[in-house]
């Protein structure tokens, strides 16, 4: 145990003794620093906090040195080691380093607390000494001198007055009612509403004989509570008043006065809570203000079952407490079971916590919340309403004045509540979760299983203390073993239980309260391929109408079973919890198995559909294949007016579209769209996802026998390892794919094939063979009549002809792909067919036209928005212009005048310096 060498004193002048001498705390500004340390003694206090009281809105822009400058300049006033002494500091924080036992606060709330527990024993004279112990530490006002919060103050005051009272209760059953008479009055002027001293003053002039004087007392201080305070004195003084009227014979063994009981209802808290420190001290200064409002704050937590709403009101509820001595009020209003509380029975419940008669509450209802309002009026009262069913259920339940409190909580978003401060809680952030799980766990023994089960649990706390349950029971369950259980989606909810704690059925409660149209398309969320969806998915996954599963799905955010997400297109997204995503899978395995076929097969069939109309706005890419056989779904093509920000909002779910195709053994589907899905994944250089896709969709396609399909994949394949320089691998694929297309009679499946050998054979160095292979597949896509791809091989053959020195061959060959692009109207081929000749040029020496076509190339890319190809001209154009110039013929070799003009779809360039130059679009 430590030695105690200091004393700190927030009665009074703010204080410091060391070894029973004071010292001197410095300036104004260092005693306001001390006093804020002081009254948070043993918590930290952020240097933020600190400007923020010294200087309000306007901190001067050394606001920081200068805090530094007084916290050294108290830590030398406080004689402090070095390296240690009281003040501490916790990073952008500090911390007066005091027990309580080292306060007057702490001992005055030692002493007052024994004295109390003398009292309610009988033992009057002990508990009278005790009282006086803890009194002799006032040696005036609460931090006198310092600008201190009223809430401070007004904690303390409220100390001191209760006190006093408990030494008057001791001291009346010591007899001394004689002696107290004058004193009660006193105090009685100094607070006119306190009931309990207006009761002992009753009290001691009744024994003292002087019945007049103590009727006149209660007369005047009714007088004075209905005029200023528009309330009538509780049923406890009442009776004392009558029994003073009736037994006024018999004074000198008049009872001592009984203090109203003071409910205090609240649910002990958690101790392992974890987490939401911002919110938590936005919050509790919210409930600690007393800033003049007329209206009591009120607090309405929102969220999710699990969420962990309760537990949070809870804690700030027993943060606040001693804020509200005059009573701290708990109702589990049971919003979400089949029969809520209706508030006659929650009011008197409430009216009975306050000493009313059960025959003197009233039945009606309003009349009910009138007594209950007037009972709270000008007292300091904390409601906790849990699990509030709705607005109307909430209403009769609110005070009215100043000085009470509400935290509500709800699994409902509460917007017709007049009154109050929305909070929706969402799940806990990662950094929160793991200390929730460090705290129940031993994660630090198997970090990556304990990463493992925070991605299942989706920062639900809930799942995380049934997962620290079961780890501590001594089960023998470890870390690695949840992680394990949890993987498994359709076990996930079977394991995340223990004792009455269960997340199934935490759910369960929001789901059985919903209509069965409603029921229906939550549960049918369980057959989306993704967790984040837009509203056209639900609404063909529920066969129904936009506009139907828009209103559907705003009722179930109003219930947060799902949250509305960011909008990258302006169309309405949601997102599911993960775990509420799993009990959907649960509930909807349930229906027929032709039902859940079709549905996910329409939903399938819609992404496909809106994947096909937005690479149509793309740059076309010769990859594409033809459309399949696989059914798509009509939409509103205006979801896809802008393809680029589409794409990107919808990619995870189109990745997992296609996983879900395959693992529903839709092959057509899959393949499908894996490759439309390819013209982004292209455009975008996400060469990770191209391949996850494209594998996972081509295993499904060999298991239904898609050969087609499997081709296109392949050549998908083939160009993610011509972008990656795996060279071999490109040509397997490549390979593979043309006797595919060959064997099942795809003319244009083998051309396709072909010109990825062809820049193949390239890369290589193997120009001739390239220039063989280009005028094969030329053929091809000549005789089916495929311009796109004539155009694409007569740049091939172009580029194989420059290397092999053959350049006029070459040119000629870009006059004819040119020629194609422009029929075609396509901007981005051009930009491709530019750049090849800016190459051309610059192989006859000709710096000035190869700076010419490619700066309109970059014109062109640039109007299309495609960064990843302007940036290889720009790259082509750096390495121009660090080029010494050579004279050299000035022949330009295509006019400006034969350019189309910018087209809105985007899209690739294939180039020569880096492996995205060999592209087989």
């Amino acid at each position: 145990m430590r030695e105690s060498a200091y004393f700190y004193r927030l009665f009074g002048e703010p204080a410091a003794e060391r070894q029973g001498t004071d010292l001197p705390l410095g300036p104004p500004q260092a005693r306001r620093v001390f006093a804020l340390l002081l009254v948070e003694a043993g918590r930290p206090v952020p240097r933020d906090r600190i400007i923020d009281e010294l200087w309000g809105d306007t901190p001067p822009i050394s606001a920081k040195v200068q805090v530094q400058g007084l916290i050294s300049g108290l830590r030398r006033a406080l004689r402090s080691p070095p390296g240690g002494g009281p003040i501490l500091t916790r990073g952008a924080a500090y911390v007066l380093d005091a027990r309580p036992e080292e306060t007057d606060t702490g001992r005055f709330t030692c002493l007052a607390a024994q004295a109390r527990e003398l009292l309610a024993r009988d033992c009057h004279r002990e508990a009278a000494q005790r009282f006086r112990d803890a009194l002799e530490l006032w040696r005036g006002p609460v931090l006198a001198g310092i600008p201190a919060a009223a809430e401070v103050v007004a904690r303390w005051e409220e100390e001191r007055l209760a006190a006093l009272e408990g030494r008057a209760e001791a001291d009346l059953g010591l007899g001394e009612h004689d002696r107290l008479i004058p004193e009660l009055r006193d105090l009685l002027a100094e607070a006119p509403f306190r009931e309990r001293v207006c009761g002992q003053l009753m009290t001691a002039f009744a024994r003292a004989g002087r019945l007049a004087e103590a009727l006149d007392v209660y007369t005047e201080w009714r007088r004075r509570l209905v005029d200023e305070l528009g309330v009538e004195p509780s049923p406890a003084i009442r009776a004392l008043h009558c029994e003073i009227l009736r037994d006024g014979q018999d004074t000198r063994e008049y009872p001592v006065y009984q203090e109203p009981t003071v409910p205090s209802q609240l649910p002990p808290g958690i101790p392992d809570f974890v987490g939401r420190d911002e919110l938590i001290a936005d919050l509790l200064g919210e409930l600690r203000q007393d800033d003049g409002r007329d209206l009591p704050p009120v607090l309405v937590l929102t969220g999710a079952g699990g969420i962990g709403k309760s537990s949070l009101a809870i804690r700030l509820a027993h943060r606040v407490a001693a804020a509200y001595p005059d009573g701290r009020l708990f109702a589990a209003l049971r919003g979400t079971t089949s029969e809520p509380r209706s508030p006659e029975a929650v009011l008197a419940g409430f009216l009975r916590a306050f000493g009313v008669p059960t025959e003197e509450i009233p039945r009606d209802i309003d009349e009910c919340a009138c007594l209950f309002r007037s009972l709270v009026h000008g007292r300091r009262v904390l409601l906790v309403l849990d699990d509030a069913a709705g607005e109307a259920q909430l209403r009769p339940l609110l005070p009215a004045g100043r000085g009470c409190a509400v935290i509500i909580t709800s699994r409902f978003v509460l917007a017709g509540l007049e009154v109050g401060r929305q909070i929706p809680l969402d799940v806990m952030p990662p950094g929160d979760a793991k200390a929730l799980l460090a705290k129940l766990t031993e994660i630090d023994e198997d970090p990556v299983a304990a990463q493992q089960v925070l991605d299942h649990c989706d920062g639900l706390p809930l799942a995380l203390r049934i997962v620290g349950s079961r780890i501590g029971d001594r089960s023998g369950w470890r870390l690695a073993d949840a992680a394990v259980e949890l993987s498994v989606e359709r076990r996930r909810l079977d394991w995340l239980c223990a004792g009455d704690l269960a997340v199934r059925g935490s759910l369960s409660l929001g789901y059985r309260q919903l209509a069965p149209d409603r029921q229906r398309l939550f549960r049918r969320l369980g057959l989306l391929p993704s967790a984040d969806f837009p509203v056209w998915a639900a609404a063909l996954a529920d066969d129904g109408e936009p506009e139907v599963a828009s209103r559907a799905l705003e009722d179930l955010r109003h219930r947060h079973m799902v949250q509305p997400v960011l909008r990258a297109t302006g169309a309405p997204r949601y997102r599911v919890h993960d775990l509420l995503r799993a009990f959907a899978v649960e509930e909807v395995a349930a229906e027929p198995e032709r039902a859940r076929a079709d549905a996910t097969e329409r939903v399938l069939g819609g992404w496909l559909w809106l994947a096909e109309k937005a690479a149509d706005r793309m740059s076309r890419s010769v990859l594409r294949p033809e459309p399949g056989s696989a059914a798509r779904t009509s939409l509103d093509e205006k979801l896809v007016a802008e393809p680029l920000p589409w794409f990107q909002s919808e990619l995870p779910a189109l990745e997992a579209a296609v996983s879900h195709a395959a693992g529903a053994g839709l092959g057509e589907l899959a393949w499908e769209l894996a490759v439309v899905t390819a013209s982004y994944f292209d455009h975008s250089g996400l060469y990770a996802e191209w391949s996850r896709c494209h594998r996972s969709a081509l295993e499904a396609a060999r298991a239904s026998g898609c050969a087609r399909g499997e081709a296109a994949l392949l050549r998908g394949i083939g160009q993610i390892h011509l972008y990656r320089d795996d060279f071999r691998e490109a040509g397997e694929a490549f390979t593979e794919s043309c006797r595919i297309s060959e064997r099942i009679g795809d003319p244009a499946g083998r051309a396709r094939a072909l010109t990825g050998l062809c820049v193949l054979a390239r890369s290589a160095g193997q120009p001739g063979r390239s220039r063989t292979t280009a005028r094969r597949a030329l053929a091809i896509f000549s005789e089916i009549g495929d311009v796109l791809g004539m155009a694409h091989a007569h740049t091939s053959y172009a580029v194989a002809s420059a290397e092999l020195g053959l350049l006029d061959e070459a040119e000629a060959e870009l006059d004819k792909a040119a020629r194609l692009c422009t029929e075609l109207d396509d901007p981005h081929r051009m930009a491709l067919v530019l750049r090849r000749r800016g190459q051309l040029h610059l192989r006859r020496e000709d710096r000035r036209g190869a700076m010419s076509c490619l700066h309109r190339a970059l014109e062109l890319l640039d109007s299309l928005s495609d960064e990843v190809c302007a940036s290889r001209v720009r790259t082509d154009l750096a390495r121009i212009r660090a080029r010494p110039v050579r004279p050299g013929p000035t022949k330009v070799l295509v006019s400006r005048a034969s350019v189309p003009s910018a087209a809105p779809a985007p899209g690739g360039l294939d180039g020569r310096s880096s492996p995205r130059s060999r592209t087989a679009r």
